[in-house]
């Protein structure tokens, strides 16, 4: 196993959930998932997905239970809003493509570099400025949302292969991998 293999698994896994919230509405008749919104933390509509397959079910129960899923804010797919948020499908996008570009075959950086860990947080810090303008201005801006939530998604991926490099490096007593 190398230093890529974590990150790889994650990739296919992330991957393969992220387009089952894609292809889930088109699955379905139009507007079949709709006023979905609740509270992050708790499952709220369990009951109205009672008519989905039990992966349907569990793709939105997961978004359900981590995302407030208000429509407004959410992608719509054939009528139907998508299981996250706009800024939570965007994060999840951000951390695909952070896998990709940090993967070891494609990445020339060493990611095990303090520097990569600090851009990462700096990148993730993004979003968490953004929602403080969206609170403290009273505003609601889709784009930045989105654009903020890519950035967070790759930067979220570049602290999970730095805490993999680092601790590659240190089970296998090798520094600075290439």
């Amino acid at each position: 196993m190398d230093r890529s293999t974590p990150g790889r698994i994650m990739l296919v896994l992330f991957t393969a959930f992220f387009m089952l919230m894609i292809a889930i509405p088109f699955l379905y008749p139009y507007g079949s998932f709709t006023d979905l919104g609740g509270t992050a933390g708790v499952i709220e509509n369990w009951d109205a997905l009672a008519f989905a397959n039990p992966l349907t079910r569990t793709v939105y129960s997961i978004g359900d239970l981590f995302c407030h899923q208000e429509m407004p804010r959410s992608f719509i797919i054939n009528g139907s809003q998508m299981a996250f948020c706009q800024r939570d499908v965007c994060v999840l996008a951000g951390f695909i493509v952070g896998l990709l570009a940090t993967d070891k075959k494609i990445c020339p950086i060493y990611v095990g570099s303090r520097r990569f860990a600090i851009a990462g947080l700096l990148m993730t810090s993004l979003t968490f400025i953004e929602w403080g303008i969206e609170l403290g201005f009273s505003v609601d801006v889709p784009a930045a949302k989105m654009a903020t939530g890519v950035l967070t998604g790759i930067g979220i991926a570049a602290i999970v292969q730095y805490a993999v490099a680092k601790e590659y490096e240190k089970t296998m007593g090798f520094k600075k991998e290439v």
